[in-house]
């Protein structure tokens, strides 16, 4: 039987505790809580650092670049940041990598339309962590009703075929164009492949089946609707946690292999590696250049330079920033700073850009975007990477590489087949 833990003080302020026998499970909760038809969109699961929190019901939701040509959007995303805190609660959302240069969402495919941007406040909270289970609401009672959740059943995922996509062809054919057109200003691009799928599917069934088997920074499962993605994103773009800024930059790829003496020397070439050194270093110091006028002066630093980490099938070379919020900014003004990420854009960004849009010339829509929460000036994005993004009833997945002048159009193609993740 669960036993309630100082449940005088936690109902005072809207949330309460509670431990189980067993860790409880946020994937068999949500489910649970959607059968129930309890939970319903738009919702989020967010998974990371040993924490989950499932969110759902919004008590404020804003929804813009649809369409509309006159928004400040970005002052709106402040505006419901800001409304979160006095609410001791958090606006989830994301940013689509079009809202850089786009009013309007659209697939890939050019098939649907949806917001580029889009947040709420939700009415209900569940958390998860070191075994316990804290809600945060109006209404208890949800948090006997989570324990009850039985185990999620086993999921049989059917395989499906693309039925359109930017071939491997096209792929290599503009990696070769950008090898080049990369003299002279631009000195990096990531350029992208993407698939789609005639897929009604389930998200939380590709969340559990897929993001969950994957090393990740942040698992993401958001449903608003019309539009969501399951994203096991390997990429931290930025947090603020009272006032300290941290970033975890990753760039430089190589395969991984199943033997672990092998992995060694693969690392050991990762780090030799000139034209791999150069694509992270130079996205670093562009990411340090945005950074600096939102951090107090002489407070960034580099705590980490070219960690070699291990993902499930590649290896990337991996740094750490980190600094003091200035007084006078919004964590979203430093989050902003480095969108799109010069990860998944390139070196100097706003050029690299175009380039992209010449060479792609489809939309990304979620993709390479961001994906978190903001609350005040503390807030925590990860890249929309590694995922599975759904507009209304179709279903895409994208994976992109740094191009460097030298950069081979087979090698960058492989790179891009080993990080994505057909359904």
């Amino acid at each position: 039987m669960s036993k309630i833990l100082d449940y005088e003080t936690y109902q005072r302020f809207g949330k309460a505790r509670k431990t189980s026998a067993a860790a409880p499970d946020p994937v068999a909760i949500l489910h649970w809580l959607r059968q129930q038809g309890i939970i319903q969109a738009p919702y989020y699961l967010h998974i990371h650092t040993g924490r989950a929190e499932i969110g759902w019901q919004a008590k404020e939701h804003i929804a813009l670049l649809d369409g509309e040509t006159d928004t400040d959007w970005v002052a709106a995303l402040k505006r419901i940041g800001d409304q979160a805190a006095a609410l001791n609660s958090k606006a989830f959302g994301y940013v689509g990598f079009d809202a850089w240069d786009s009013q309007q969402g659209i697939a890939p495919d050019n098939s649907t339309t949806f917001p580029l941007v889009q947040f709420f406040i939700p009415e209900h909270r569940l958390c998860v962590e070191d075994g316990q289970m804290e809600y945060f609401g109006a209404d208890n009672r949800l948090l006997d009703l989570a324990l009850q959740a039985p185990p999620c059943p086993a999921t049989a995922l059917c395989p499906v075929s693309p039925d359109v996509g930017y071939s491997e062809q096209r792929l290599m054919q503009a990696v070769d164009t950008a090898t080049q057109a990369l003299t002279g200003n631009v000195t990096k691009v990531v350029l992208s492949r993407y698939l789609g799928f005639d897929y009604d599917a389930d998200l939380l069934d590709l969340f559990a089946e897929y993001c969950l088997r994957q090393k990740y920074a942040d698992a993401v499962l958001m449903d608003f609707g019309t539009v969501g993605a399951a994203i096991a994103s390997p990429e931290l773009l930025v947090k603020v946690d009272n006032g300290k800024v941290a970033a975890n930059p990753l760039a430089g790829t190589k395969t991984r292999s199943a033997n672990p003496a092998e992995n060694q020397r693969i690392a050991q070439a990762l780090l030799n590696d000139r034209k791999e050194l150069a694509e992270h270093t130079l996205a670093l110091v562009q990411m340090m250049s945005e950074l600096h006028p939102h951090c107090e002066p002489g407070s960034l630093v580099i705590n980490r330079l070219l960690d070699v980490i291990q993902q499930k099938n590649v290896m990337h070379l991996s740094s750490e920033l980190s600094g003091e919020l200035a007084e006078d900014k919004h964590c979203i003004d430093a989050m902003l700073s480095l969108f799109p990420s010069a990860m998944v854009s390139g070196v100097p960004k706003a050029a690299s850009i175009e380039l992209i849009r010449e060479l792609e010339q489809f939309p990304r829509g979620l993709f390479a975007g961001t994906v978190g929460w903001v609350s005040g000036r503390d807030c925590r994005f990860a890249l929309t990477i590694r995922g599975m993004y759904k507009y209304d009833k179709r279903l895409f997945v994208q994976a992109g590489a740094g191009v460097m002048a030298e950069s081979s159009p087979a090698q960058e193609n492989e790179e891009i087949r080993l990080t994505s993740s057909p359904p």
